[in-house]
């Protein structure tokens, strides 16, 4: 898989577990709305405990995305600087693929 369908990939599962994340939340502030007018003490508790499960949902969702955006920069970094460090040796990996694809592409065997 290249890097740029990999990102598309990943960025296609962000956005997907972000939808539904952010559904889960409407569905349960929803429900919240929805059961405000009941009364009862057994109610009242279980819109308590959903609305303190909602929240902490919430905030580890927030650490969720701020751990992967960390770790995202990160690994940028990291291929950044072995890039500027590693040119030539970059140049050389490149190259050798270029060669093995030509030569696959060339040949007969490959193209059956």
């Amino acid at each position: 898989m290249s890097v740029k369908n990999h990102r598309a990939n990943m960025s296609r599962q962000k956005e997907r577990v972000a939808f539904d994340v952010k559904d889960l939340m409407a569905g349960a502030e929803a429900l919240l709305r929805s059961t405000a007018a009941y009364t009862g003490e057994e109610i009242e508790d279980a819109r308590v405990k959903l609305q303190s499960q909602l929240q902490s949902a919430q905030e580890q969702a927030g650490q969720w995305n701020q751990l992967a955006k960390d770790r995202y920069r990160e690994a940028s970094d990291i291929a950044d600087e072995y890039v500027h460090d590693h040119p030539w040796g970059l140049l050389g990996i490149v190259a050798a693929l270029g060669v093995a694809a030509g030569l696959c592409l060339g040949s007969e065997k490959c193209r059956r």
